[in-house]
Formats: C-alpha cells, structure tokens, sequence
C-alpha cells in the first residue's frame, strides 16, 4: 500500500524530496491556465495608522486576483480602515524600535468558515470562527502574544483582540497571523497573515540608510507559499473532512499572485523572504546566480554577512534578509526555482520546481550602494552556559492498520493534556533544549516570546532511544524523557553559517537532535507568570496536537 509513511522512509534512504502523488490528497489539479508569468509581484501595502503608533487592523472577507484565469478568487484578509479594503496577505506594519505599536485587531469573519464544507471546526462545533492574532517573533507580554494558553477563548466575530506590541527587540522582519486553536491552518490558508517591520536608527527602511544597503523602492517582501485551486480558480483545501498530516498546494504563490514577475533594475536589491505556507519547504535559487549575501534571520541581522553559494533553505515561518545584485544581469530575464531538499532534511512535499519570474532592465535610475557592507550592527548570540538542560521529544501516534499520523505531540501530550504544563522557565534563566525528533519527518519547532541561539545538531540512534522512551513511560507514564547524550552515534554537527544568528524557528531533522540556548527575558514592565506556547510550525501539526503550554515564572 502507497502511503504517505512509505514514501517519507524512502526519501530517508535515498533521494531528498520523494514526490508525495498529489493525489493522495486531492481529487484535481490546479488548472493548466495558471502556466506562465502573467502577474506583475504584488507590492505588499503599508498599514495606515488610526492615531499615532495606533492601528485598527480588521479581518474580513475579500477577494483578490491571483491570476488572469481565475477572475476574481476568495479569500480572507486584513482591513486597515484606511478606505483601501482587504489585503491578503494583509497590510505591512511598519514600527520603531523602542517605540510601543498599539493594534486592535477585529473579528468580521463570518459565521461559516471559508472552508466549512471541507473541515468542520472540531474544537468549537457549531461556534462561530474564531481568531487570535499572534506577532511571530514578538518580544511581548502573554495577554499580546495571541496565544490559545494565554486565552482560550480567543476572538468570535464582533470582538475586539487589543494588544501593545513593546517593540523592545532588534530591528527586523516579524510578521502578523491568526493562531486559533486548531483552526490556525485553515485561517492562514484563508489568507490571514501580514507582515510586520520594526525599524531603528540604522535600518531605515530608506535609502541611502546607516547599513549601507538598499532601501525604499529596492526592499521588497517576498511572501513565499503554496495553495489549490478548484477549475473554478476558489482555493481549496483538502477532501478529507477532519485532518491531512500535511497541506502541499501545486502552484506557488508569491505575495498572494500566482507566479508572478517582478522587475528589476541592474543593480542591488534587498529582499525581506517570508515562508508563509502550511508545511512546504521552499529552497530557493535565481537561475544564472547574481551574486546573494544573507544579512538577517529571524531575529534580526548578523555581525557581518553571509555568501550563498547555493539554493536559500527556508522553513515555514522562517524569514530571511537578503541582498541579491542584479547589476551584471542587465537585459536578462531570471526564473526563480525550488530546489530539492538537502539530503538530512525530510519532507514529503510533490515538488514544485517554478516558483516566479525575475525580468532584468537595461539600465538603474538609481545606483544605490556599490557593495554589500563587510560588517553589519548585529550581535551574535553569546549566552554563556545554561542553567537547566530540558529533553523535549517530537513524536508522532500513527495508525497501526494504514501506517499514516494520526496525531503529533511534544513530549507524547497534547496540547491540552490534563497533566498540564511542563516547561516553565525561571525569568533571567538560561536554558538548552535538546528538540529529539523520534519521527521520519523534519519539522519547524517556534518558541514563542524569546529568541534563541541554535548551538549544533547531534546524529543519535532513534530506535534505541525509542525503546528507552517506551520503556520509561510503562514503568511510569509521567517518566521524564530519557537523557538523548548515550545515543548519539557521531560528532554535533554546527549550524549553517545561516543559523548562526537570532532565531525563533529552527528545523529539527530526523535522526538528529537539535539543540537551542534561550535567555528567557520579559519586556520591560512586564513581570512574570507569563503564558505562552512553542510548537511545530507545520500548521497541520501544530492544530493536531504538536503544541505545548510553556510558563515563564519567576
């Protein structure tokens, strides 16, 4: 029997990236219409304030034009109250460091799910759609994070979700999207997601600008992800009535338009990459190779950059800051593709190899910075050695009959597992965390609140360790983890020079176990307990249970 456990074992032991027959999961294509480049990149629209540093931000149907062929296609978006109507992916925030952004973020969603039909809303049956608006990568107190720990009841449609966001973090690329329990993977397939720049003294946002890089009409958002189409041109989600392991769309979206074009002139560019999909895995490269520089991740930019030499992995919610110079490429015209995954990096995803158009003019209106700086205002992460060391597994239950996910978990609980929470760091600790994925898959683990330092990736025996885990929790179901150290079978392996910067999202490869080193901190005038989660951010997974309760106490 074809199935999806199958396939994932197969991409272990031989090539990266085995396809995953589209239509295990869906009964049609997209239609052959989409081909081609025939959308110009959307420019993702700037948030207007209600008052100063104040925003009124309103979730909302709306319909955008994705492609030609489709007319007009449905989806759920951002309303700034500015006149302009729904954006999805929404309006840009844009904010100061040190300077407080107020948002109050209101439910007028319907009362029936845009994919309704499709999967009801097993939490809440019957209820309303729910919403709650979380900052990803936001430095903020638990009543602002929107979170379902902090708030399980969450937002119905007619309430108001009023959060302060402190902005007390590095400049960088954060971004905006719904996180209701259990539904979060189809609000975000809805459209529900925004992008959210803080600014500071240096990074302007202008040019020219204190980096030394490109600026204005030369940093551009590229929000990467993927969807479905019905022949009608509606996005469609899936047909199964409860829940897919994983959601893979067979046409790329860039800023919510079917591959598009964008224009260019010969010279440099600084490109603000967002992965935005439920659970696709996008490794990027411009065919013909202008030279790219990373200056950023997550949680703000590096101490100097970093040269790509090749395709630019990026993980859902993961972001990416970086400069790409078009300046020897005048008059050519560039393809975006994705390439296959690296060899320890598991996904079962159908590939899709053209991902959008990149057209190269004769000549530069404007010169803009000659070279990528050599040095950049970024501290690299120094935290000195942690305090407590915490064993968190990622498991997976599958069905014993079909061998397909039934459910995730963190440390074999769910999400609301009546032993309750776990994890509660002491404020001003500093702590590792070893994340033992047990499972075939790679996943893309979150912490809320805090950035953190990826130390290094240790290959381990993952069917002893199995049978130790097994063993401890039959003796005792509330067992602690087994310590991972007398498993591991080679040498920890660094991070990316990519890594080596503030992160918030990290990929946990399979037979490996990854480690991260947080200082867990509060906000200014914030004081503890605070609530919050971390999880897996492959949607599907994190609404199925890939979630945890975290606790930060003093």
């Amino acid at each position: 029997m074809l199935t999806r456990r199958t396939l994932l074992k197969s991409a272990m032991v031989g090539a990266a990236g085995a396809a995953l027959p589209l239509g295990l999961y869906r009964p049609a294509s997209t239609p052959a219409a989409v081909q081609g480049f025939a959308l110009p990149l959307p420019l993702l629209p700037k948030a207007r304030p209600v008052a100063s540093n104040s925003y009124l931000i309103t979730a909302r149907p709306g319909s955008e034009v994705m492609h030609p062929a489709f007319g007009r296609t449905r989806v759920w978006g951002y309303d700034d109250n500015s006149g302009r109507g729904v954006a999805s992916p929404g309006y840009t925030i844009e904010a100061r460091k040190g300077t407080p952004t107020k948002v109050s973020f209101v439910n007028a969603l319907p009362a029936q799910h845009l994919f309704d039909n499709e999967v009801p809303d097993y939490m809440h049956a019957g209820a309303p759609v729910r919403m709650n608006t979380h900052l990803h990568g936001g430095f903020v107190a638990g009543a602002s994070d929107g979170n379902p720990y902090d708030n399980a009841a969450e937002f119905r449609p007619g309430q108001i979700q009023s959060v302060v966001y402190p902005n007390q973090q590095n400049a960088t690329a954060l971004w905006y999207h719904d996180h209701a329990d259990q539904i979060t993977r189809l609000n975000v397939y809805a459209g529900l997601l925004g992008l959210y720049l803080l600014r500071d003294g240096l990074d302007t946002g202008l040019e020219p600008n204190g980096l030394g890089v490109p600026g204005g009409a030369y940093e551009i958002p590229l929000i990467f992800a993927d969807r479905l189409f019905d022949p009608s041109g509606q996005l469609f989600y899936s047909p199964d009535a409860t829940w897919i392991p994983e959601f893979f769309g067979d046409t790329p979206v860039v800023n919510g338009a079917v591959r598009p074009y964008l224009q260019v002139e010969p010279r440099m560019y600084r490109f603000r990459i967002l992965n935005a999909s439920n659970a696709r895995f996008w490794n990027l490269t411009i065919q013909g190779g202008p030279p790219a520089f990373q200056i950023g991740s997550d949680g703000g930019l590096f101490d100097k950059p970093v040269a790509l030499g090749g395709p630019l992995l990026v993980l859902p919610a993961e972001r990416m800051d970086v400069i790409v110079d078009f300046s020897r490429f005048a008059g050519r015209t560039l393809t975006v593709t994705n390439a296959d995954l690296p060899a320890d990096v598991s996904s079962p995803a159908p590939p899709v190899s053209t991902v959008m158009q990149i057209r190269v003019g004769s000549r530069a209106t404007s010169r803009g910075p000659a070279r990528v700086p050599a040095s950049l205002p970024g501290v690299m992460p120094a935290l000195g050695a942690p305090s407590l060391t915490r064993n968190i597994t990622l498991e997976e239950v599958e069905n014993p009959v079909t061998e397909e996910p039934e459910y995730g978990s963190l440390n074999g609980r769910k999400f609301d597992d009546v032993r309750g929470v776990q994890e509660r760091p002491k404020l001003g600790s500093t702590e590792d965390w070893r994340l033992v994925n047990t499972t075939e898959d790679t996943h893309p683990i979150h912490l809320h609140l805090i950035q953190f330092q990826v130390i290094d990736r240790t290959p381990y025996d993952r069917d002893g360790y199995k049978a130790a885990l097994e063993a401890a929790r039959a003796a005792n179901p509330n067992a602690a983890n087994p310590e991972p150290r007398p498993f591991f079978t080679g040498a920890p392996i660094a991070p990316d020079a990519n890594e080596r910067g503030w992160k918030d999202t990290v990929r946990a490869n399979p037979l490996q176990v990854t480690r991260i080193r947080a200082r867990w901190t509060l906000p200014a005038g914030v004081s503890a307990p605070q609530r919050y989660v971390f999880h897996c951010h492959i949607l599907e997974h994190e609404d199925n249970s890939m979630m945890r309760p975290l606790e930060l106490v003093a």
